[in-house]
């Protein structure tokens, strides 16, 4: 049986802070002498960071079928759980995810518009019982996600999803807040447009309380 409390999970959409909240939580781990995995979705192993070239390559804008789509996840995420996070967490290895099963929900489901039931169930398929013990949804009005991208020196020519239009990503930011009402036993909403310091204070709460 897979110890699911280890297994911690940051999403939101991009320029909320998630890479910023995992350094700190795998530096306070491992200041703690816990061994920790740091993976991003899609991606973590040689399969599915060859799936993330294909999902996010600018040229496949306009052309990919929101299915396929939807499925190309998946399959990452698939071999990722095989690959990786299942046997990190039957060692005591502690798993901090940069994204994971709700975002398939928030974007593909409330963002596209694809039936939410069946993304359940194809969730469900996927993971089986590897899903986050705990998950933190990191809360960003759009237009400041955008003006936090354009800010950041360290990003690389927008992705095909980041390309989206700001309509798509309300659709997907409201769709996170869904998702954190109807799983309030595991999921957590913080604001993130708090300094990152305070975010991280609330964080350790919940993971500590």
């Amino acid at each position: 049986m897979i110890d699911n409390k280890n297994f911690i999970c940051l999403e939101g959409i991009d320029g909320c802070g998630k890479s910023t909240q995992i350094a700190a939580l795998e530096k306070l781990f491992k200041s703690k002498g816990q061994e920790v995995l740091c993976i991003r979705e899609p991606g973590g192993t040689e399969i599915s960071e060859r799936v993330r070239e294909i999902l996010l390559d600018p040229a496949h804008k306009g052309k990919m079928n929101d299915i396929a789509e939807l499925l190309l996840y998946n399959a990452a995420r698939a071999q990722l759980i095989h690959e990786v996070i299942k046997p990190a967490l039957e060692n005591g290895i502690a798993v901090l995810a940069d994204r994971f099963a709700y975002s398939t929900l928030a974007y593909q489901g409330y963002g596209r518009g694809l039936n939410i039931a069946m993304i359940k169930d194809l969730i469900s398929i996927t993971c089986s019982d590897c899903l986050p013990g705990k998950t933190f949804i990191l809360d960003i009005e759009v237009s400041l996600s955008r003006q936090r991208q354009q800010k950041d020196k360290t990003r690389d020519k927008a992705d095909r999803i980041e390309q989206e239009k700001n309509d798509f990503f309300e659709r997907v930011a409201q769709g996170y807040r869904t998702i954190a009402k109807e799983n309030a036993e595991n999921c957590v909403l913080i604001n993130a447009a708090s300094p990152p310091e305070d975010i991280f204070k609330l964080l350790v709460s919940h993971l500590n309380g």
